[in-house]
């Protein structure tokens, strides 16, 4: 086997090096068959434009480049041995069904939380990591705690258990291998020379099958090195499983090219930072920078995807890569998860009435022609004919389970909801008779109405989530959750819903018809298995923000690894963030990690990880903006600069508020900004005459708000020679009504302590005694101990048992 390395900078040297070895493999026929494996998708498709971009001996270099990841070159070679013999890929659903089985046969360290979903994540993250070792590798690691020795024969039992119907990772690698070895000719004509392009972390198994192509076609590899020796070590290990050496360059004392420039600011807190970020894209946009080549990225998650989502959504710049909003917190996959948590959650009123709130419940009912405006959609033909999808009354059935005092259990809602409706049914005969008290009783039969409509919901809802017979297999499980979805969360109104929530909850669809393929991996299904696996299977399926190169990218900073850009700006770089703080494995800690040999990846590596994403990112852009967040509002804490930041940039510049970073913006990024931006013009300008406030009456900003232009006032006058309103100048005579408008109306009488309430706090008075809202009694609170007496409780136990 012949293997090519050339070792090549992180960004466009990287993609020239790309170009030059697809031109060598080609050999001048520009329709000859290239494959390229690419670390993940991203990598690929960011290398596929720049081959489109460049030219190498007259030809662009593109038709008949095949760009895989490992994985994808393993099904492509090996999906059909497999599929042949009956065995589908396994999930992380499936592999957490066969932890169950195993758990229940004998759960050993585990007794007493085999059941709990933490155990059956971390139990099912451990069995892929255990996936790459050999028995040597798993006897080791056995014997060095029995906590360690009873998470390997978990992993053994349930690689034993899925061997007839499933393959993972490995043994797909494994017959890719074995088919390439039994003709490595045709192996070479399907895939023609390779090219390992920017290789990161390769696994054992990965590294046999790469070994095997490269027997067959002959093997490039086009490694990035950065420099830094903890940056480089997981690539240099990586290269040697493919048995080249990895021959990185001398670290480098600043920048990544003499044409980059690196700064970096320290700012007041994360809100801070991403303020600067956007004004950073904003300022290469109008520079003529495209937005597809600008990334805003992090270490942690935490707060920074949301805030660079709203941030760029508010500024009105497309974005794509990472995105807070996740398929298990979607409308759909976040509704359908606390329907089914009802049941173990005892129905409680409070549960119920939150989930209504907030979920997009929908029934059928009647069809009125006089309501054809309401927002319900109408039914069609057949059994829905007649009938039309409307939303809940939520709020309203919240106010009668709250006067009915139901607290939880079906029970419950039967018994106080029926007497509810009985006494309110009863006060509407009182008043029947009586022609000035009709309208009350007219109030009462209605509540009598809507609390009988919500018991009927609820015991037909009740129903539905406890099915009798209770189904006894996971296609019978799929079956009953998707009739709940169609019945309860959406029906016909999911057409009204956004084009992404719709996108969503097709997901949502697909994900419960795959666990109903879970038959013959756990072998005692049930509604509370159903509910933990569906949420699993929803937190495992990634999802991504538009299409890269459409709008700036935002993601972690491994997720701009490999792609070119004019513009990287980095948040949070701060000493706990970037790098971030990483917990030791529960389950399996790093101190026995290591008798694994380099193939369990231990937690004490990932921060070179990181590091050589922010390098390759740093050494990708023209320009990077590394941001420093001098405090955590969230935390009430000081941050210290990354020891990185230091490394690239030096000394960061500090800016020490909002109002200085204001004005050091060439432009505003969003209309609030601009308005702002406006005012503080005026005001270091040093227009405080009266003309001066004259010219700030008439910004766009200020003119559009009455408070501001009031409060513009106010200081004219107290500025001004004049004796005003504002300086005492009061009408003389009868003060009421000319200072403050009576409260009321002058139309009853108000007692001291409403005008006490009045003058604190008009809003209060307003909404008590005008709009006549009440606190509302919970009757759940009446069962429950409060926080001063569990407290109390605590400390008292503590000092029978301490002292």
């Amino acid at each position: 086997m012949t293997v090519d390395l050339v070792t090549t900078g992180y960004g466009p040297p990287a993609h020239e090096a790309l170009a030059e070895a697809v031109a060598r493999a080609k050999g001048g026929d520009p329709l000859a068959p290239v494959t390229v494996v690419v670390p993940n998708h991203y990598v690929g498709l960011s290398a596929r434009r720049a081959l489109g971009r460049r030219e190498h001996d007259g030809t662009r270099g593109l038709a008949a480049v095949a760009f895989h990841t490992a994985y994808g070159l393993a099904e492509r070679l090996g999906g059909a041995e497999m599929a042949a013999e009956g065995r589908r890929g396994v999930t992380m659903t499936v592999i957490a069904a066969a932890v169950r089985t195993v758990l229940r046969r004998d759960p050993g360290h585990f007794r007493g939380v085999e059941t709990h979903p933490a155990t059956e994540r971390a139990l099912t993250r451990a069995h892929r990591e255990l996936s790459e070792l050999t028995g040597g590798q798993l006897r080791a690691l056995a014997a060095q705690s029995p906590r360690a020795a009873d998470v390997v024969r978990i992993h053994r039992q349930v690689a034993a258990d899925l061997e007839a119907g499933f393959s993972n990772e490995q043994q797909l690698s494994r017959a890719a291998v074995a088919a390439v070895r039994a003709d490595p000719s045709a192996a070479a004509r399907q895939l023609g020379p390779m090219i390992v392009f920017l290789p990161q972390r390769i696994t054992d198994s990965q590294a046999g099958l790469l070994r095997a192509v490269g027997a067959a076609t002959g093997t490039t590899i086009v490694a990035g090195a950065t420099g830094a020796e903890d940056a480089d070590a997981a690539v240099a290990a990586s290269v040697g499983r493919l048995g080249a050496e990895l021959d990185a360059p001398a670290r480098r004392g600043g920048p990544a090219g003499a044409s980059a420039t690196v700064e970096a600011l320290s700012v007041s807190d994360a809100d801070d930072e991403v303020r600067h970020a956007v004004r950073a894209v904003v300022e290469a946009a109008r520079a003529g920078t495209p937005l597809g080549r600008c990334a805003v990225v992090y270490g942690v998650e935490s707060p920074y995807v949301r805030l660079i989502s709203d941030a760029l959504d508010a500024a009105g710049i497309p974005r794509c890569g990472a995105t807070s909003r996740t398929v298990e917190t979607s409308l759909l996959g976040r509704s359908l998860l606390e329907m089914l948590a009802l049941r173990d959650r005892g129905f409680s009123r409070r549960v119920v009435m939150a989930w209504l709130a907030g979920a997009p419940v929908s029934v059928r009912r009647p069809d009125d022609p006089d309501a054809s405006g309401s927002g319900g959609e109408a039914g069609g033909d057949g059994p829905a004919a007649g009938h039309r999808w409307q939303g809940v009354p939520s709020a309203a059935w919240e106010r009668e389970a709250r006067a009915a005092r139901v607290e939880s259990g079906i029970d419950s809602w039967r018994r106080r909801l029926t007497r509810y409706a009985e006494d309110c049914t009863a006060e509407a005969d009182c008043h029947a008779a009586d022609e000035e008290q009709a309208w009350r009783g007219d109030r009462h039969r209605r509540r009598a109405e809507r609390s009988l409509e919500l018991l009927s919901f609820v015991e037909e809802l009740h129903t539905d989530l406890e099915p009798r017979p209770a189904p006894r297999t996971w296609a019978e499980l799929a079956g009953w959750c998707q009739k709940l979805i169609q019945k309860y969360l959406g029906g016909r109104l999911r057409r009204s819903w956004p084009d992404e929530e719709r996108q969503m909850a097709e997901r949502v669809d697909r994900a419960v018809s795959r666990l109903g393929d879970l038959d013959g991996t756990d072998d005692e299904p049930s509604v509370a298995a159903f509910g933990r696996a569906l949420r699993l299977e929803l937190e495992g399926a990634a999802h991504r923000h538009g299409h890269l190169g459409a709008g700036v990218l935002v993601g972690p900073v491994d997720l701009a690894l490999g792609v070119e850009l004019d513009l990287a700006v980095v948040c949070g770089m701060a000493e706990g963030t970037f790098p971030a703080r990483r917990n030791d494995d529960a389950l399996l800690p790093d101190r026995e990690r290591l008798v694994a040999g380099g193939d369990l990846p231990a937690r004490a590596d990932r921060p070179g990880d990181d590091h050589r994403a922010l390098l390759a990112v740093v050494a990708a852009a023209g320009r990077s903006l590394l941001l420093h967040p001098r405090g955590d509002l969230r935390r009430a804490a000081d941050r210290s600069p990354s020891r990185w930041l230091t490394e690239e940039a030096g000394e960061a510049e500090e800016v020490p508020s909002f109002v200085a970073g204001l004005r050091r913006t060439g432009f505003p990024a969003h209309v609030q900004e601009y308005d702002t931006r406006c005012v503080l013009d005026w005001h270091d300008a040093g227009a405080h005459t009266a003309g001066g406030w004259s010219e700030l009456a008439r910004i766009p900003g200020v003119r559009r708000r009455p408070e501001l232009l009031r409060g513009i006032e106010l200081r004219r006058a107290r500025m001004s020679s004049r004796l005003t309103r504002f300086d005492g100048n009061l009408p003389a005579g009868d003060l009421r009504g000319t200072v403050l408008a009576h409260p009321a109306g002058g139309s009853e009488t108000t007692s001291a302590s409403r005008l006490e309430m009045w003058a604190g706090c008009p809003h209060a008075y307003f909404m008590r005694y005008v709009l006549r809202v009440e606190a509302v009694d919970d009757a759940d609170d009446e069962h429950r101990i409060s926080p001063l007496e569990r407290g109390s409780l605590v400390h008292r136990i503590l000092e029978r048992w301490l002292a």
